[in-house]
């Protein structure tokens, strides 16, 4: 399962299920080379995302990083996830809703 992309005038990639290292690992070079060939706000959606690692916290920074402060968003994050993101201290900085 690779995250799907939609190019339109926000670049979405939408992400399911358990992201853990080994998962991370398979899809880190399709979502790096999105990111890194859009022009296009980015946002990941996390709906269906139960367990997130410190992997998918690096492409997040990555993303944001790429993005800009102001062009890149995590949207749908559930109460587990964003319990991640405030004990990682990325909460603020990577602005998950």
């Amino acid at each position: 399962m690779l995250p799907s992309c939609e190019p339109r005038e926000k670049l979405v990639i939408r992400f399911e299920g358990s992201l853990d290292s080994a998962k991370c690992a398979e899809i880190e070079t399709d979502v790096r080379g999105a990111v890194a060939g859009s022009s296009a706000p980015v946002v990941f959606d996390l709906d269906g995302v139960d367990f997130i690692s410190s992997a998918f916290l690096r492409l997040c920074i990555y993303g944001r990083q790429q993005a800009g402060d102001h062009g890149f968003q995590i949207v749908n994050v559930g109460p587990y996830i964003k319990r991640v993101f405030k004990i990682a201290g990325l909460d603020a900085m990577l602005k998950a809703e």
